[in-house]
This record gives structure tokens, C-alpha cells and sequence, in this order.
């Protein structure tokens, strides 16, 4: 099968994860090149394709107008695919390359699209919080203030390099993204980030621990995974539940764990979970499932 790449600056990096496939023919399309010989192209948001060419796209922010919306890049895009047309889109993280490790986090500051924040800058250098140009090497904390739908990539790239990402829950972007208090923080108000970035800039083991994690929560995803996800067909199941990279860890821990879950709706009371005529031992079980039941189990009144 033969399968042709719309040129563009991911091109490159799909043709290496395409050639790694068997019985995959694959190229990078040009002027020259005659796309009626391939089953299909693959093209990246609103990449130009041949006229007639049957396309699968991959989709990393939602300002993209073209269709069709095949694969995207986080979950908040979901709905946007749907409304494309896209029946069975599927989400394949965005993948980034993960420079050299570096230095801990340093305490530098700088706002994503800061001429359009002027307010926040000006609250934080009147804390003595300077603020620096978004590419300087000592920025390690990065703030994205935007209350709406945001932009993947900036945010998984500054992931990518141990810096510290300060976003709004509102950003649905940001939230696909980043765990609070794990690999970033996600704040609810704007007033949240003076005090955020104050604690910060004066924490060298928070900036660590946190750019750490973000780092190894960014670097797992690959051009592979995505391109697997872009050949795919058929689909079964719901939009809102094609989360690639972790479907097929949600089965396995299902099928494990399965027979745990209708205690879900059981009792707990001084050490037993009661189901209707049914009574647990939490003693007879192992540290780990005891935890378990004892956190989705509700409390018995007293």
C-alpha cells in the first residue's frame, strides 16, 4: 500500500513513522508526484492536498477549517470533529521533541501571548516578578492566561522542557493537558497566578518536581502512535471514549478489576462494605484493593 504526505514541517517525522510500518510505501508529495497512485494521504490541521485525493487529517488546534477531522490531538476536540462530520474520531496526543535534559527549572517568568496581557505583567513586576521574552533560556515558569480554548502545542512544547506551566481551567486545551499540582497548575481565577508564580519563583524543589513530571508526561506520545491511529478504518465505541493511548489500559485494568466495581455503590462502615445481602472484609483483602473500596465506597450514616 502506498500512502502519500502532504508537505509540511510534521512531513518528515510521519514519513520516518509510516517507513517502519510493513507492506507501507510511503512519500512525500510534491508537484511531481502523482497522488492517484496512493490509497490515501495523510496531512497535518489545514495542510494543502491534492484536488480529489482521498485525505486523513491530523488535527492540533481548533481554528483548523479543514475536513476531514480523522485523529486530534487532545480531547476538547472531540466535539469539533463530530460537528466536522467525523463520526468515530480518535485522540492521539501530539507528539513533541524533547530536548537535552537541562538544569532544574529555572525561576524566570514569561507570559504566552503577553501584548494581550498587559494587566497581569504589570501586577507581577510590581511584585519584583520581571518579565522575560518567551524563548529566554532562563524562563522555567510559563504562564498561558487564556480563559478560552487555547493551543496544544506551545503548551506541550514548554512541557517538553521542564518548564512550569501556569493555565486556567477554563482552557480546554490546557485542561487535556495538565493534571493540577502534578505536571503543571491549573487555576480557577486570574488572581490565582500572582500568588502561584510568587510561590514558585521562590520553590526550586517545587519548579523541579514539577517540571520533571511534566516533562515525562509530554514525551511519551510518538509520531508511531499517531500514524497507527491515522490507518486505522473502523471504529467502535463513542467519540468521547477514543482516548488512543489509553483505551486499551482502561480494558486491561476492566478485566482485571472488573468484579470490584458494583461496590461502588456499597456501604462502608468500621472496616466491612455491605451490598444489599452481601458483606466485605476489608481485613481479607490486599493494602492496595482495601484502599481501593474504601475510597469509592460512601460512608455509612451515623
Amino acid at each position: 500500500m502506498k500512502i502519500g504526505i502532504a508537505p509540511g514541517r510534521y512531513a518528515t517525522a510521519i514519513h520516518t513513522a509510516l517507513t517502519q510500518r510493513a507492506n507501507v510505501e510511503a512519500e512525500i508529495l510534491s508537484n511531481e508526484n502523482n497522488h492517484t497512485l496512493c490509497a490515501f494521504v495523510l496531512a497535518v490541521d489545514d495542510e494543502l492536498t491534492p484536488p480529489e485525493a482521498h485525505v486523513r487529517r491530523y488535527i492540533t488546534h481548533h481554528q483548523v477549517q479543514a475536513t476531514p477531522w480523522t485523529v486530534v490531538a487532545a480531547r476538547h476536540l472531540l466535539s469539533g470533529a463530530a460537528a466536522k462530520g467525523t463520526t468515530t474520531p480518535i485522540v492521539a496526543p501530539l507528539p513533541v521533541s524533547a530536548p537535552p535534559l537541562t538544569p532544574p527549572p529555572q525561576a524566570g517568568v514569561a507570559i504566552r501571548d503577553g501584548q494581550n496581557h498587559k494587566a497581569l505583567k504589570m501586577a507581577l513586576e510590581d511584585a519584583f516578578i520581571p518579565i522575560l521574552a518567551i524563548d529566554d533560556p532562563n524562563v522555567g515558569i510559563l504562564i498561558d492566561p487564556s480563559n478560552s480554548q487555547g493551543f496544544v502545542e506551545p503548551l506541550r512544547d514548554a512541557m517538553s522542557q521542564e518548564k512550569v506551566v501556569i493555565a486556567m481551567h477554563s482552557n480546554e486545551a490546557a485542561k487535556d493537558t495538565i493534571l493540577h499540582d502534578t505536571n503543571g497548575y491549573l487555576l480557577t481565577k486570574p488572581s490565582e497566578i500572582r500568588v502561584a508564580v510568587e510561590a514558585l519563583v521562590a520553590d526550586s524543589n517545587e519548579r523541579a518536581r514539577l517540571g520533571f513530571e511534566a516533562r515525562k508526561s509530554v514525551t511519551t506520545a510518538n509520531w508511531q502512535r499517531v500514524v497507527r491511529a491515522m490507518l486505522l478504518t473502523t471504529r467502535t465505541a463513542t467519540p468521547i471514549l477514543e482516548q488512543f493511548s489509553d483505551l486499551p489500559a482502561q480494558r486491561r485494568w476492566s478485566k482485571r478489576l472488573g468484579h470490584a466495581h458494583p461496590w461502588r455503590s456499597a456501604e462502608y462502615d468500621n472496616g466491612t462494605i455491605t451490598l444489599k445481602d452481601r458483606t466485605l472484609h476489608l481485613d481479607d483483602l490486599g493494602p492496595l484493593r482495601q484502599t481501593m473500596l474504601e475510597r469509592s465506597a460512601p460512608k455509612r450514616d451515623q
